[in-house]
């Protein structure tokens, strides 16, 4: 089996696919001239209040990283989870679903805000826990804090129709840099387990997805209108954080996403179903400028064939620009991984562009067994997927090379070797998931680590947590042949410097 090659034709153009457009930058700080005495005359300027927060973060969690080996993890979050939760009058009063902590059991997933070096938590949903608020781990400190309150509900809908239903989220949450905003694609929200929903008093329509704006972030107001809190007597004022796109026509429920900025614009990668077949589509989801009156867009642009896929991860290889999500070995269907070439992107026949199976084995030889807990991301600097699970203990994680023939295609290299890593620390999360990682499992590029989120675990005396926690991967050790490589290039360079002299 070959190893990667580089790409020819598939090396990114940085200008027109990125994911780290807002990505934390010192250098950009310092060469704006920014002192803190400019940062308060700003003050006006969410962007550059960003900034700064991004710094503080990203130097925190760099400085934890430092102390980090290899292969080895580091808590992140210094409070409980249950610190931030509402209280009293604006908490959720139905009392089968008054526990927040089911937003990160249930079907779950996070968005990594780049742009502030920040964690966004939102979801709950169908039979689990009613109530919409947001939550926000702040990288910068280690704690976590609330960014709104939970909308009332009233017949199953919330009562202004200006926040969405909680739900379940699977690996449907995502930040967009370029709109500075938080996406949520749904799955199965709450109370009935379909898709988002909004009523007239008359008429029930689907609705969705939803983008909340981080910039408006309040622990003391709801994040629709004014009233539409549980309080009644004190009323909080509406944050009018939601922004509803109505662009839903498909079932997010199993959904995987990924994000990567085009041409200066947010694009969303995403697979949903109309109904539970296995077989989902792929869509290219792209937002418009969202705070000036943009448009959306959103194209099939291929089809599930030869895999089966449920409840499962996905990510953007943009190296190779592929997209490869988890799948499921059932029957006749042997496959491990779901990927397709996005060069083959086709909105005008989606079905000209069919997925590819990826049979993963162990290092030995063995078969690796794909199960549907698995969180996934790739590593663009190893060139690697990563997947973590959270079982055997919570701190193993497994990667794979992501192969390709000479011309940058997958061609025949349908056969991968998945490797185990044993945590290098004593401390990593306890894992256990009641329903998987999904989407609690983030790459970060300007960290070079995975941001992580435990399942929520008890405290003691009725508090409880959920961990943030960061993974230092492996580094990539060049095979026998990359070595033969790069010593051909720096005798070529050495050559080159002496000929120079001469």
């Amino acid at each position: 089996m070959g190893r990667l090659s580089v790409s020819k034709k598939r090396r990114v153009n940085k200008s027109a696919f990125s994911n780290s457009f807002f990505l934390f930058s010192r250098s950009r700080i310092k060469t704006a001239g920014l002192t803190l005495s400019t940062l308060f005359i700003t003050s006006s300027f969410p962007f550059f209040i960003a900034q700064a927060h991004a710094q503080a973060s990203y130097e925190r969690l760099s400085s934890l990283l430092a102390a980090t080996p290899e292969g080895g993890w580091v808590k992140a979050s210094t409070n409980a989870f249950s610190d931030v939760w509402p209280t009293g009058a604006d908490a959720v009063p139905i009392s089968t679903q008054q526990f927040p902590g089911a937003i990160v059991k249930a079907w779950s997933s996070f968005a990594w805000d780049t742009t502030r070096g920040n964690l966004i938590l939102w979801g709950g949903g169908h039979a689990n826990y009613a109530g919409n608020e947001v939550y926000v781990w702040d990288g910068a400190t280690g704690d976590w804090g609330r960014g709104s309150l939970p909308s009332r509900l009233e017949n199953g809908f919330v009562v202004d129709s200006a926040a969405p239903q909680s739900s379940h989220t699977y690996d449907n949450n995502l930040y967009l840099p370029v709109n500075d905003m938080f996406l949520t694609l749904g799955g199965a929200s709450w109370p009935t387990g379909g898709g988002f929903q909004k009523t007239d008093g008359t008429t029930i329509t689907g609705t969705g997805p939803f983008l909340w704006d981080p910039i408006k972030a309040d622990p003391n107001k709801v994040g629709g209108t004014t009233g539409s809190g549980w309080n009644t007597t004190d009323i909080a004022q509406g944050g009018n954080m939601w922004i509803d796109r109505e662009v839903r026509n498909e079932s997010h429920i199993n959904g995987t996403s990924a994000h990567r900025i085009e041409n200066g614009k947010d694009v969303v990668y995403f697979t949903a179903e109309q109904v539970a077949s296995g077989f989902p589509t792929l869509y290219r989801y792209t937002l418009g400028d969202v705070r000036n009156g943009g448009q959306d867009t959103r194209e099939k642009i291929g089809v599930t064939w030869n895999t089966v896929g449920d409840q499962s991860a996905g990510t953007l290889d943009n190296t190779h620009n592929l997209y490869i999500k988890t799948a499921r070995v059932v029957g006749s269907y042997t496959s491990d991984l779901t990927i397709w070439d996005l060069d083959n992107a086709n909105p005008i026949n989606p079905n000209q562009n069919r997925d590819i199976g990826i049979n993963l084995v162990n290092s030995d030889g063995s078969d690796f067994v794909m199960t549907s807990f698995y969180g996934l991301d790739y590593d663009e600097a190893n060139n690697r997927i990563v997947l973590w699970d959270g079982k055997d203990g919570g701190g193993k994680v497994w990667y794979a090379d992501v192969l390709t023939d000479e011309a940058g295609d997958i061609g025949s290299n349908t056969t991968w070797t998945i490797h185990e890593v044993d945590s290098s620390t004593a401390e990593h999360p306890h894992g256990s998931f009641f329903t998987g990682v999904l989407g609690k499992w983030h790459y970060d590029p300007s960290l070079g680590a995975f941001v992580a989120l435990d399942e929520i675990s008890s405290a003691g005396g009725n508090r409880w947590n959920a961990d943030v926690w960061l993974y230092k991967p492996m580094a990539a050790v060049p095979e026998p042949q990359t070595y033969a490589l790069l010593l051909a290039g720096l005798g070529l360079i050495g050559w080159a410097a002496r000929r120079r002299r001469a």
